[in-house]
């Protein structure tokens, strides 16, 4: 694997050669290079779309994109490399000029949830973990240049267990959860998650966690900060929400089973987080 200048191109193009745009195919119609073909290295058929050229195994194969440290042409050497491919190169990134969509960039409006959406738990004791799934009764997002607002409304009486069947207790474990050694649901049947003015991080990446939602939790008639790291993207004219939090259930006083507050707890201990709580919703 070589990597080639411009300037090295424009000698090497002489022989022969064949040159794949390994971008997408919209990428490609925006601009390409004279003579590329397209073949976008991130379809899962992308060794199957070269092997279709009907290329020798020994012909000069040059492949270019527009990726930092040319990763995504790195990419595709490495696929054909493993067919047994000999004469692969890589052309230095070539700039599109197109919109970078590495960078989060939220359309403005306010987005409300859609159909029926669930939080997922995981709760852990000194014997091993459960988890299952609550529901959200409402919630919204209002989005301005960026910054985020918005609430969501948790629905405390639809808390249920995934991990156990009902013959091993399930909804035993649903209604001890709903109780008031828990959450109460009958008195406080309603938990509240809102927050206001959130900025992006410095370098909000569409991939990764580009908002940590610092916001108020209402639970058990309990107000507490609670800090949210999110992932959020639009997808077409829509608002998608990845989130993932840690929950220290002692500060919104369910302290059932902790060891803070409990002695000689022997296999009853319950841990106070709750972990890997996730989002995963529409609006």
């Amino acid at each position: 694997m070589k990597k080639l200048s411009n300037q090295e191109y424009a000698l090497f193009k002489k022989d022969k050669h064949t040159l794949i745009h390994v971008l997408s195919k919209e990428h490609y119609q925006h601009i390409h290079l004279n003579n590329a073909i397209n073949i976008c290295v991130y379809e899962t058929e992308f060794l199957k779309n070269v092997l279709a050229l009907k290329l020798s195994k020994k012909e000069k194969i040059v492949f270019y994109g527009e990726s930092d440290n040319e990763l995504d042409a790195k990419s595709a050497v490495y696929k054909l490399k493993d067919a047994g491919f000999t004469k692969l190169y890589i052309l230095e990134a070539q700039d599109s000029y197109m919109d970078n969509d590495q960078y989060l960039n939220l359309l403005d409006g306010k987005y409300k949830l859609l159909g029926e959406n669930k939080l997922h738990w995981i709760g852990s004791n000194a014997n091993g973990s459960h988890d299952g799934v609550l529901g959200l009764k409402s919630g919204f997002i209002n989005v301005k240049e960026n910054k985020l607002s918005g609430e969501f409304i948790m629905d405390m009486h639809s808390i249920f267990t995934l991990d156990l069947s009902e013959k091993d207790g399930a909804r035993y474990l649903d209604e001890h959860l709903k109780s008031d050694d828990f959450f109460l649901s009958k008195l406080f049947p309603e938990a509240c998650f809102s927050f206001k003015d959130v900025a992006p991080l410095s370098k909000a990446y569409q991939t990764d966690t580009n908002y940590i939602l610092n916001g108020t939790l209402h639970l058990r008639g309990i107000e507490n900060k609670q800090q949210v790291k999110a992932v959020l993207t639009n997808s077409e004219d829509k608002l998608v929400l990845n989130s993932r939090v840690e929950i220290d259930r002692t500060k919104w006083e369910v302290l059932y089973g902790s060891s803070k507050f409990f002695k000689y707890l022997g296999m009853h201990k319950i841990f106070d987080t709750i972990y890997n709580v996730s989002m995963d919703n529409k609006t």
